[in-house]
Parts: C-alpha cells; sequence; structure tokens
C-alpha cells in the first residue's frame, strides 16, 4: 500500500488530456473456471482490441474487448471499461493501477466423445459480470506508438481469472 501511496505521489506529464488512443492486446488467461457443471483451472490464449482516453494528464479510461477461442468446449468474449491513474516512473515509462468492470459472454458447446455419446446442455449461453482491478505499464515507441503490458483480477465472473495482456497502441 505505501508502494502504491508513493507512486501516486509522483508526476505523470507525459499524456495530455483529451490523447486518444487505439491498438491491439494478446495474451493468457488463468481461470479457475466455474461454468453450468464444468469445473476446471485451465490456460487460455486471448486476442482483442482496445481505446483509451485521457480524462486528465493523470487519469484515463480505457474500453477492452478480450476474445477467448473456443478451448475444452468453451468459447467466451470479454468487454471491460477502466480507469487507470498514470505515473510517470521515468522519460517514456508509465506504471499504471486500474479499476473497472468487465461483463463476460460465454458459449459452452455440446461435448461430444470419441464413443460418439454426447452430452447437452439446457442453456449453452451465459452472462456474468463483475469488478476487475490490477496493474500495468506502458512503454513509450517515438511520439505516437506504444507498448503495453497488464495484469487484471477478475473475482467471481465465472470462477476467478487472472489476465495477463501484451499490446501495442497508437496515439491518434
Amino acid at each position: 500500500m505505501t508502494l502504491c501511496v508513493a507512486l501516486f505521489a509522483m508526476g505523470a506529464q507525459a499524456q495530455q488530456k483529451g490523447d486518444f488512443a487505439l491498438g491491439v492486446k494478446g495474451g493468457l488467461s488463468f481461470t479457475k473456471f466455474q461454468f453450468g457443471d464444468y469445473k476446471e483451472n485451465i490456460t487460455r490464449g486471448a486476442v482483442g482490441a482496445f481505446a483509451q482516453y485521457n480524462l486528465s494528464n493523470h487519469w484515463r479510461a480505457e474500453l477492452e474487448g478480450i476474445y477467448h477461442p473456443k478451448k475444452d468446449n468453451v468459447s467466451d468474449f470479454t468487454a471491460g471499461l477502466n480507469i487507470q491513474y498514470l505515473v510517470n516512473v521515468c522519460e517514456g515509462v508509465k506504471f499504471y493501477p486500474q479499476f473497472g468492470y468487465a461483463l463476460a459472454f460465454v458459449h459452452e458447446d455440446d461435448i461430444v466423445f470419441a464413443n460418439g455419446s454426447t452430452i447437452s446442455h439446457d442453456n449453452n449461453n451465459s452472462t456474468d459480470g463483475g469488478i476487475q482491478f490490477g496493474l500495468g505499464a506502458q512503454f513509450n515507441i517515438g511520439e505516437k506508438a506504444f507498448i503495453l503490458a497488464d495484469y487484471k483480477f477478475q473475482p467471481g465472473i465465472f470462477g476467478d481469472c487472472h489476465v495477463v495482456n501484451v499490446g501495442v497502441g497508437f496515439r491518434l
């Protein structure tokens, strides 16, 4: 907690109010997944996109959409809205704690076994949402481009999910 307070006290000037950025993300989700009768710890790949808008020199809003392709008969799309506080660590490097809300749309296919038997589900689609919070870092590449890496914890969204993403973005 002391580290967070110390980092909040630092300046974060390189971002300007009104800056807008778009980019793509990809990464891994480590999930203690619970969906209907399906319960398992799984690691899944993810791809997505994001848009960021600087509300001030310190505060930024981020809208993201992340798709997890089908693994073990389950796929999902998660939309999230995050508020980030930008801390300028050194020239071209920013750190940001973040807090937001995520809404997940999950699809579970019928399970077909090698012997031809099938397990069908009454409801193959479900929606769940909840808070998410985490940390991230951004590394500027020139004036318009940047690389980012972030971690989010999503407690209670179809279980507990830990999401690690890297991405590249461009300020417009």
